[in-house]
């Protein structure tokens, strides 16, 4: 799937960028956004604009999950984040959730970790990237 940043799929579907950024806020057109709040758009999203429909593709949800040990390398886990987002934008890769957690990798009852792998084991993820 394509992603567009709001300049870019603003020009694709032949409107000004602050139009785009307008019916983002007023939620005529929602727009996904990275994890440092930058907004973009999919192919989806140019289909809808253009009232095609099409038959969703049978993945499921695309994932990013970066964990650090302890509290105090917050700054890790937010330099985790914004290498896993530099990483889909330039691969192209619309993420539809971000999860975060702090706790020993070891531990194997991390809460955010549990739930993950409960949701692997019923296929709802399309792809998983770590970041380690």
């Amino acid at each position: 799937m394509k992603i567009y940043r709001a300049a870019a799929f603003a020009a694709k579907i032949g409107v000004h960028k602050n139009t785009v950024k307008a019916w983002s806020l007023n939620g005529k057109l929602p727009a996904r956004r990275t994890p440092s709040g930058h907004r973009y758009y999919t192919d989806a999203d140019v289909d809808r604009f253009f009232g095609v429909e099409r038959d969703p593709p049978e993945l499921g949800r695309t994932v990013v999950y970066c964990r650090v040990s302890h509290r105090a390398q917050g700054d890790d886990l937010r330099s985790q984040q914004q290498a896993m987002e530099t990483f889909c934008l330039g691969a192209g890769l619309a993420v539809d959730e971000w999860l975060t957690e702090i706790g020993g990798g070891l531990d194997f009852q991390r809460p955010v970790f549990r739930a993950l792998m409960e949701r692997i084991g019923k296929r709802e993820l399309g792809l998983l990237l770590l970041a380690h």
